[in-house]
């Protein structure tokens, strides 16, 4: 296998932790005996708090929400992932057995195939992919697996060069908001289209009470909940997917 582009990943707590942003972490290292050892480069949306931040185009000014880069503690940083990209020869992958399509890494069922990224809901309203079972040519569709056990996706597709296999990690939290509705979808049957659509709601339990989540920003793992009259931001990697409660209306 021949990496082709690696970046990592992680959620960066700036400002005291009072802001939390998903930010690349940069393979930069810095000048030796300088004030900058020990901390690692990151990129990404101003302002980010970290040592001597600087616009990502050399040319332009710091400016909220444009790229930035600069140094941070690497003890701020957290949920550090790599969304891989790798590409295999044809030879290689007929050898493996791999072929195109989509799959998940669920925690309790290992890798599966599913037969679309778009998730139908689960009766507490969480989604849940199909997961699929059988022969390529021939596949049926096995036992809905629940969002909250996907905790990798990997999409593999043809490339001039051979197989691209990109894997990514999956939220465990459903946002709030409108979806598409799939309750006449029947595991062991072919898909059936969307029957409409459903608000879903949801609250965290939070310190023994309930809490309405406002929204979800899955690129800054940050939870906005309601506190009395405030909405306030919460970190998702100290929230357990268990913990989030969910309602669902029919539209």
């Amino acid at each position: 296998m021949t990496p082709t582009d690696l970046r990592a990943f992680a959620t960066f707590d700036a400002h005291g932790g009072k802001v939390s942003k998903r930010v690349e972490v940069l393979d930069h290292e810095p000048p030796v005996g300088s004030a900058l050892e020990g901390l690692v480069a990151v990129r990404g949306e101003h302002p980010l708090g970290a040592v001597e931040e600087r616009a990502a185009d050399a040319s332009s000014a710091l400016s909220r929400g444009e790229p930035a880069i600069g140094w941070v503690d690497p003890a701020t940083l957290r949920d550090w992932y790599r969304p891989d990209r790798v590409v295999i020869s044809r030879l290689e992958a007929r050898r493996s057995g791999i072929v195109p399509g989509t799959y998940a890494d669920s925690r309790g069922r290992g890798r599966v195939r599913i037969d679309s990224r778009e998730a139908l809901l689960a009766p507490d309203g969480r989604p849940a992919f199909r997961a699929l079972a059988g022969p390529d040519d021939a596949p049926v569709v096995d036992v809905p697996l629940p969002k909250d056990q996907a905790v990798r996706l990997v999409t593999v597709s043809e490339v001039p060069d051979g197989f691209e296999i990109v894997t990514t990690p999956v939220s465990p939290f459903l946002s709030p908001g409108h979806h598409r509705a799939f309750a006449a979808d029947v595991p062991g049957l072919p898909p059936r289209p969307t029957t409409g659509s459903v608000r879903v709601t949801a609250s965290v339990l939070l310190d023994g009470a309930l809490h309405e989540v406002d929204r979800i920003d899955e690129r800054a793992a940050t939870m906005w909940i309601r506190r009395g009259d405030a909405v306030v931001p919460v970190a998702t990697s100290g929230i357990g997917p268990d913990l989030v409660r969910y309602a669902v209306a029919t539209d």
